[in-house]
């Protein structure tokens, strides 16, 4: 923990940096991803999913390493096909859990 010096007479923040090694893995892999009956978020149309992947990390949190595009207005969406790194997935550690997330983009504002 870092502790923050500012001007005397105010209070300052606190910055929590938390690293993890990384594994040194060049693999990647290539993944495309999608859904059938979604449920209809948007008021007067179909919904605008996309998705969003984390990493879990060694102290039990999870950090966003991947977001697909935006499809719009469809309830049975594809999305296209994408590469990323092991190591930015998972750290070269596959037995690590991924979350996945589905998002509306119009009612979530991302």
């Amino acid at each position: 923990m870092l502790k923050m010096i500012g001007i005397p007479g105010k209070k300052c923040g606190t910055i929590i940096l938390t690293a993890e090694e990384l594994n040194c893995c060049r693999d990647a892999v290539l993944m495309q991803f999608c859904a059938n009956k979604l449920d209809k978020k948007d008021l007067f149309g179909k919904s605008d999913p996309f998705l969003v992947f984390y990493r879990s990390n060694e102290d039990g949190s999870f950090t966003i390493c991947h977001k697909t595009e935006v499809v719009k207005n469809t309830l049975n969406p594809i999305w296209q096909a994408f590469k990323i790194s092991v190591r930015a997935l998972c750290n070269g550690d596959y037995d690590r859990t991924v979350k996945v997330e589905v998002y509306d983009w119009d009612r979530d504002g991302r």
